[in-house]
């Protein structure tokens, strides 16, 4: 018999209120909430770009030492938990879960955008600055970007199958290092509310970025005009929200693993078929070379602030993925811990740096080489699309250039479309969890629960689409990262107390605190 889950009416009310009032400032007084929010994230970026940084540095520190450190064959669950997902399906939904719509567009764009900035371009040496290109796609893609949800994830992990708990939330993971008082459970709820309304806007930042590719996918298979651009829009919603509302709906094994699997080999195939037409061979030319540089400069990459310069490159990219990134942590760590029960520390740390990374980067070694060659061979002017702001345009510009260009479309079209339901419907998951009281580890939160945060979800995928208010809600989401990314430090903290105190001693078997212990919530 299942156990009965409640609602936390506590977290679900205020999360809700916030995202209706979101909901109604972007839909009645966008340009106004748009220049405000765009202010804020600016100073905010300006003022705070190195803490993202310093957050980051930290969180691959503290992903190593679970690698190599004392507590890394620690498995959530304890010692005879075997895992519930195989290696593959575990690794792929992790992967599809953050990488969304971006993959697909930045994987191609990234290394020729990187490539003209000012700042990174040596003497004006083309060759150099795309070998950077390919570099800071690399990192912003890479290793330090995977780190930032690993502390988040053992946290909720741990306290969920080792600890007992009852919340998949982000304040579960620090309170054994915060006050238990009034002031204490006050900040929680903050802390909560703000992961929670954060795991139900990340997805808009892939949605600004997916959704002008698809539209332009469509018009040009169907032969569509412009003047039918908002109805192809409303098309795509209503299937995506069919799509991803019977994932969500069906919970994990039968719905989201279902629709990963599916997105992860059609991906790697597709990522495949573009690297015949790059050439294996020049591939691994530039992959060899790439990871070179990536290692001889991986510490100055992470520490780069440009204090005394004009921080341009580093507010526009670095910061701003990191800002990204820290907004994805909670939705990350509640879906990342329900799926890692059996997963040792090691391999939950090893998974997001190493597979997860390897993913990313065989995206932009295959269409980031042939964005690159098709830029220097002059087959199509890729960074003039970009100047001119028509990502879209240069993707369909670089497809076109195979043979069978319209069955490429269809491909891409299909894998752009089901990498952006996969990240919804993980976010809707998510949010479902945390605003849930869990009976029981192994629970999930009710159906009716995961498919109302699935339409708010789509209600604010439409309003974003049909008003253009992606830029809004990117900037309050990027403005959300701020605190999240001093909460990581808390996080970190907090799994390191907790693996102190459980395992006082080198053994497999932790303690394990009893029902009136503080970090079993009542």
């Amino acid at each position: 018999m299942k156990k009965k889950l409640k609602v936390d009416k506590k977290l679900f009310f205020p999360s809700l209120a916030i995202l209706v009032l979101v909901i109604i400032a972007v839909a009645t007084n966008l340009e106004s909430l748009q220049t405000s929010m765009g202010d804020i994230y600016e100073n905010c970026i300006s003022s705070f770009g190195w803490l993202f940084i310093f957050a980051d540095v930290c969180c691959l520190v503290f992903s190593l030492w679970l690698i190599f450190g004392r507590y890394k064959d620690v498995r959530l669950g304890g010692p005879d938990c075997k895992p519930v997902f195989s290696s593959l399906s575990w690794a792929g939904m992790m992967f599809t879960a953050s990488c969304g719509g971006w993959l697909v567009v930045y994987g191609f764009l990234e290394p020729i955008y990187c490539a003209s900035q000012n700042a990174i371009i040596a003497g004006n040496q083309a060759s150099r600055a795309y070998e950077l290109g390919q570099l800071y796609a690399h990192f912003h893609w890479g290793s330090n970007a995977w780190a930032i949800y690993v502390p988040i994830s053992i946290a909720i992990g741990y306290v969920l199958y080792n600890r007992r708990g009852r919340e998949a939330t982000v304040s579960a993971g620090i309170r054994c290092v915060t006050p238990q008082n009034k002031l204490g459970k006050s900040l929680s709820i903050i802390v909560d509310v703000i992961a929670i309304c954060s795991a139900v806007f990340a997805p808009v930042v892939s949605i600004g970025t997916g959704m002008p590719l698809l539209t332009a996918l469509v018009q040009n298979i169907f032969s569509i005009p412009d003047s039918y651009k908002a109805v192809i829009q409303i098309a795509i919603l209503c299937i995506w929200v069919a799509i991803f509302g019977t994932s969500i709906y069906l919970g994990l094994n039968k719905g989201i693993k279902k629709l990963s699997n599916f997105n992860v080999t059609a991906a790697f195939i597709f990522m495949g078929v573009i690297g015949l037409f790059v050439g294996i061979i020049q591939i691994f030319n530039s992959e060899i070379n790439t990871v070179g540089l990536y290692v001889q400069d991986i510490v100055r990459l992470s520490t780069f602030t440009d204090p005394y310069g004009t921080g341009g490159f580093v507010k526009g990219w670095t910061f701003s993925y990191w800002a990204c990134y820290f907004v994805y942590m909670p939705l990350m760590g509640v879906f990342n811990a329900k799926i890692s029960k059996g997963r040792t520390l090691r391999q939950i740390a090893f998974g997001q740096l190493v597979l997860c990374t390897l993913g990313c980067w065989v995206a932009m070694g295959t269409f980031g080489n042939f964005a690159v060659k098709a830029q220097m061979n002059g087959t199509v002017d890729v960074a003039s699309f970009l100047a001119n702001g028509d990502e879209a345009g240069a993707i369909i510009a670089l497809i076109s250039t195979l043979p069978m260009s319209a069955l490429f479309m269809v491909i891409l079209l299909a894998i752009a479309f089901i990498f952006l339901a996969t990240t919804m419907d993980s976010s809707a998951f998510a949010a479902a969890e945390m605003t849930s009281v869990q009976s029981g580890p192994d629970t999930q939160a009710p159906r009716w629960l995961r498919v109302v945060w699935a339409i708010i979800a789509a209600i604010i995928a439409f309003i974003v689409v049909q008003l253009g208010g992606a830029k809004a809600v990117r900037s309050v989401c990027y403005i959300a990262g701020l605190p999240l990314a001093i909460i990581v430090f808390f996080i970190m903290y907090g799994v390191y107390k907790m693996l102190k105190t459980d395992y006082r001693r080198k053994s497999e078997v932790p303690f394990v605190p009893e029902e009136n212990d503080e970090v079993v919530k009542k």
